[in-house]
């Protein structure tokens, strides 16, 4: 399938979240239980604060040919804030394309380690791409327990 990346606009900010969101929702319950998934979701929501955590960032968008977002991606100095892969889009190389752009982008910025907090599904492709996992973590949100992990890179220059 086609897709290009472009730094993300004021006008994408709702279709991200919302494309976010959805792909938090049809994560598969052997990773999360439902709970989880609903409270992970809920703290994604489509207001000013979060459009400017998303605008004040290095964020990217990968959409199709139809302009539809399809992949986020948000670099805060040197921590991935963001990566998120539509469902139906997962497999095609989006993500992989999106952490290669960010982790240039924090070489650029002169950042030595890269830090992100990896759920559980996420875990294994950060650490096919050379991050460790520095400590396993729990996160509450709205009173729900969610791990997941820390992880880091050194970003060679």
């Amino acid at each position: 399938m086609v897709w290009f990346i472009e730094r993300l606009q004021k006008e994408d900010l709702s279709h991200v979240v919302r494309m976010v969101r959805t792909s938090i929702l049809n994560i598969s319950p052997r990773f999360y239980n439902q709970d989880q998934l609903s409270a992970w979701a809920e703290g994604i929501k489509d207001q000013p604060l979060l459009h400017q955590r998303f605008l004040h960032a290095y964020s990217l968008v990968a959409k199709d040919t139809d302009d539809s977002i399809i992949g986020f991606a948000s670099l805060v100095g040197p921590h991935i804030d963001f990566l998120y892969v539509a469902a139906d889009r997962q497999g095609e190389g989006i993500a992989t394309q999106l952490l290669h752009l960010l982790e240039e982008q924090a070489a650029k910025e002169g950042v030595e380690v890269l830090t992100t907090e990896a759920s559980a599904v996420a875990r294994p492709f950060f650490q096919k791409r050379g991050y460790a996992i520095k400590k396993e973590q729990v996160k509450w949100i709205r009173g729900i327990s969610i791990k997941n992990v820390q992880m880091f890179k050194k970003v060679h220059k």
